[in-house]
């Protein structure tokens, strides 16, 4: 190797005493400056020496600045996630109080746990009013029965007491009546606890103009009764229920009809309508939808004297709904100058569609 000063003379290397071999170092290539070779030595130490001093130091900024993150991160989540942890310990207390009219408090944040905490609210309103609607019923069922069973033993205890005085048959026709009535309002409470437990019996298609002229042809009405039957109007439904919502519909025009009862079966686009009108004192338009409710009486025309049990309606909506149509009280169009008398109940279901897509 020879090595050339800046100024342009050579020098060749002298030989120097080997105390012991190192290493061999092979450099090929073009004649290179002692300046630029010294330079460039020099910077290379001395960046592997900056490299080897700082690269401990960043590794420590850097582990350092990823645990601020990560501690800076789990401190947003917590801060995010305490609204939602103070819920769910409310709601376990709820649950543990069995107190459906507690809520849980609505943080003022805008966020989905603002959200989240109105939802909760949300199911324990409904909560609440199923409770109180629950209990309601059970008072109510509770009244209805009692009434006959009263009226029953207060006969059989007459007879008992005085057997020469007590009227034999005139007794047992009213215990008669009262276990009658007790039979119907145990069908009616078994089958909204049916309804309400959404059973589904079995389906068939049902001509519902056949159904309502079955039905009247072995009833016998209180007042004339007029039907206009349209046959061929098929539905799809379980007749045992359709029926029973049929003759709770005929059984409250008979007890509140003055004269007249009119019953129509007919197609009506895609719907078959059922429809039974009576010319008695009529419903107001503000308690149309109240009639539907359980042990509903309006007024004393429709009391327990009559024989109803304050749930014919209610079973006959359900089961309108459970068959996929609607039941409702309408305007009977009959105007006498003041105004209109009487009830209309209107039913109405989709009609059933054949494989070419028509009726029936």
């Amino acid at each position: 190797m020879s090595v050339r000063k800046a100024e342009g003379r050579v020098h060749r290397p002298r030989s120097a005493p080997a105390r012991g071999t190192v290493g061999a170092l092979a450099v090929t290539g073009p004649p290179l400056l002692l300046g630029t070779v010294a330079a460039a030595v020099v910077l290379h130490v001395f960046a592997d020496a900056r490299w080897s001093v700082l690269a401990p130091v960043l590794a420590a900024l850097l582990a350092a600045a990823l645990g601020l993150g990560a501690r800076a991160a789990r401190r947003a989540a917590e801060r995010a996630l305490r609204p939602v942890a103070d819920a769910e310990a409310q709601m376990a207390e709820i649950l543990e109080a069995a107190d459906a009219s507690r809520r849980v408090r609505v943080p003022p944040t805008g966020d989905a746990a603002d959200r989240l905490a109105a939802r909760i609210n949300g199911v324990l309103d409904r909560l609440e009013r199923s409770g109180r609607q629950r209990r309601a019923f059970i008072a109510d069922a509770s009244h209805e029965l009692r009434t006959p069973l009263t009226g029953l033993r207060t006969r059989i205890e007459l007879a008992l007491a005085a057997p020469g005085d007590a009227d034999l048959p005139e007794t047992l026709d009213g215990a008669l009546r009262d276990v009658e009535r007790l039979h119907r309002i145990v069908d009616d409470l078994l089958a909204l606890a049916r309804l309400d437990a959404g059973e589904e019996p079995a389906r068939e298609p049902v001509d519902l103009g056949a159904l309502v002229e079955s039905e009247l042809a072995v009833r016998t009405a209180p007042v004339p009764l007029n039907a206009k039957v349209e046959t061929g109007v098929i539905v799809e439904g379980n007749p045992i229920r359709l029926g029973r919502l049929l003759v709770n519909l005929l059984a409250n025009a008979e007890r509140h009809a003055v004269g007249l009862i009119e019953v129509e079966v007919r197609r009506d686009g895609a719907e078959a309508v059922l429809e039974v009108r009576d010319d008695g004192p009529g419903i107001p338009p503000a308690d149309r939808d109240r009639v539907f409710e359980r042990f509903t009486r309006l007024d004393s025309a429709r009391s327990r004297v009559d024989g109803g049990t304050g749930l014919g309606l209610a079973v006959a909506r359900a089961t309108a709904v459970s068959h996929g149509g609607r039941l409702y009280a309408a305007d009977t169009g009959r105007d006498t100058g003041r105004e209109a008398r009487g009830a209309r109940f209107v039913l109405r279901l989709p009609l059933l569609q054949g494989p070419d897509g028509r009726d029936g």
